[in-house]
Formats: structure tokens, sequence, C-alpha cells
């Protein structure tokens, strides 16, 4: 069968009415959906362009220029001298930084009970009568500003403070200790006092969470001799799941960029730098010695910590959703 030129290319079946006539206007119909999305899409871009703009001028400007300023040595006068990667190898060969970053690992370890604790008790709260005034009163902490939560605690934690006083009274004085002195104390008195200052939030987000399950599955289990520990492990567990996890990315995030205030409070980043973090010492090189260079390359430094954190998080995370 020979193909004229006519009839080829064949027309879609789309564009073609019952009759076997070409349908008009289609291209035209098409066209206009297409500029309708263009539109949406102009809209859309106009919408997100402020934010995209303070993003820009607060976030990307300053760490371009803290990136920049880390391999330069500055004192916050005159113009900044590149001294190339001198700011890491001076870090890299400093003793006092090492303890810094083991310090942040350290602290890694209280994630543990900062979460597990607040998971427990909003069990345990979940069906008392008075449970909105028991969250409330351990969400009190959370509304004082963690500097003065840090003094509270340099106060009871000292070596002739109110908790070795009750220690000594109760005969327990060989447990008393110099809890804000002794290199391998400090950082659990650091681990507990973030524990007390954040317990009230992670309550009220696990509180939450519980008002979602039925009562009926719960009840179920109660019926079928279920225990507590069966229903915390195979019902709330699950449920809380996310949650959990939130809470947990929130506090993994916070050890390298928010314990400062606490820790000020507290130790001052003391003994030594027995107590200090990543975010501290960026205060103290860059603030308070006006090494602003080196502060900045503590800065970026922090910045992979966190991002190696996240990464690790996110990994471990997939794991689970793959292997269940």
């Amino acid at each position: 069968m020979t193909v004229r030129q006519a009839d080829y290319p064949p027309t879609p079946a789309s564009k073609v009415g019952s009759s076997g006539r070409r349908l008009l206007g289609t291209p035209a119909k098409t066209k206009g959906r297409r500029s309708a999305q263009r539109k949406l899409a102009l809209q859309g871009l106009l919408f997100v362009a402020p934010m995209v703009a303070l993003v820009a001028a607060f976030v990307v400007v300053p760490l371009v220029r803290v990136i920049q300023l880390s391999f330069t040595a500055w004192t916050g006068l005159g113009t900044p001298q590149p001294v190339g990667l001198a700011n890491y190898r001076y870090l890299y060969s400093w003793s006092s930084f090492r303890t810094v970053l083991v310090n942040n690992a350290i602290l890694l370890s209280g994630l543990v009970l900062w979460v597990l604790l607040p998971f427990l008790l909003a069990t345990v709260i979940y069906k008392l009568r008075r449970a909105a005034l028991v969250r409330t009163i351990i969400f009190t902490p959370t509304i004082l500003p963690p500097i003065v939560v840090g003094e509270v605690f340099s106060i009871m934690l000292a070596h002739s403070g109110p908790l070795n006083i009750v220690l000594r009274h109760l005969g327990l004085g060989v447990v008393a200790r110099d809890w804000l002195t002794t290199p391998y104390l400090v950082l659990l008195s650091v681990i507990w006092m973030i524990s007390w200052a954040t317990f009230g939030v992670g309550v009220q987000f696990f509180s939450a969470a519980l008002v979602a399950i039925p009562s009926s599955y719960i009840e179920a289990a109660q019926i079928d001799g279920a225990r507590w520990a069966q229903i915390v492990w195979n019902i709330y567990r699950p449920v809380l799941r996310p949650v959990m996890q939130f809470w947990f990315l929130v506090l993994t995030i916070s050890t390298v960029t928010y314990f400062f205030p606490w820790i000020f409070g507290l130790t001052q980043g003391g003994p030594g730098y027995e107590s200090t973090t990543l975010d501290y010492m960026v205060y103290l090189t860059g603030i308070t010695n006006g090494e602003y260079g080196l502060g900045s390359a503590i800065s970026v430094i922090l910045l992979l910590f966190l991002l190696v954190l996240l990464l690790i998080y996110e990994g471990g995370r997939r794991i689970r959703r793959a292997y269940g």
C-alpha cells in the first residue's frame, strides 16, 4: 500500500472528531493551559521570593563570609590577612580542641536520657486525673532563661552547695563530690541539668501524641492481660516513634548549637576545657579573644560536625525503614 504525503503523519485520535474531521482550537487550548501554568508558577515564585531573599541575606551570605574568614587572620580591625589552612592546621594540633570534640561526643550520650525519660513519664501520667496539672508543673522549668538555669545549678552543685549538704545530713557524705570541678563529673552534671531543663518540652510532645491513640486499643490490651511494660512497648512505642525521632533530631542539633547559655551559666566551660562545647569555643576564641579567623574556622568545623550527625541520623532512619 502506498502512503500518500497528505496522509502522513497521521492525525492523533484525540484531535479527530466522530465525523473524521480534525478538531479545531485544540492547540489554542493547550497553549492556554501552559500559559496558566506559567502564571501560577510565577505567582508561587513571587510568594516565596521574600523568604528566599531573607535566607540569602541572613544565612547564605554570612555562611560564605565565615568560610572566607576561616582562611584569614583577623582581629576585627584592619583588613583580614590570608593565611591559607593555617587556622585548620593549628586546630588539628591543639589538644584543647580535641578535648572539646570529645566533650560534644560525650554529650550525645545524654540523648538516650533526654528522650527516654520524658517518654516514660508521659506514658505514666497519661491516664491520671490531674495529668494536665502535672504536665504544667513539669513544663515550668522550660520557660526559665537557660543562663538562669545554669546559675541555679552552679549554686546547687557547688562544693558547699545544697546537694552536698543534704547528702551529708543523710549520712551519704561519701557520695558528696566537687561536681563542677572534677573533670569526669562536670559533663555528667551538664547532662543532668539539660535533662531537667528540657524535660517538660519532651513530656508535652509525647503527651500530645498519646491523645491520638484510641482508648479501645489500651482497653483491649488490658483485657488480654497485657502489663504496663507490654503496652508501652507494643502500643505506645510504635505510635510515638515519629515524635521520638523528631525530639531526638532537635536535641542532636541542640548539642552542637544551643547548649552555650546553659554551660555559660553552670561552668563557663571549666575546669579548663572539660565542659566546653564547640559553640562555646567559638564564643571564647572569636569574641572573647578577638581571633575572628580562628573562631570562623571552629564554626566551619562545627557545621561539618553537625552535618555528619545529620547524615548518621538520616542513614539510621532509612535503615530502620528498610528493615523494619
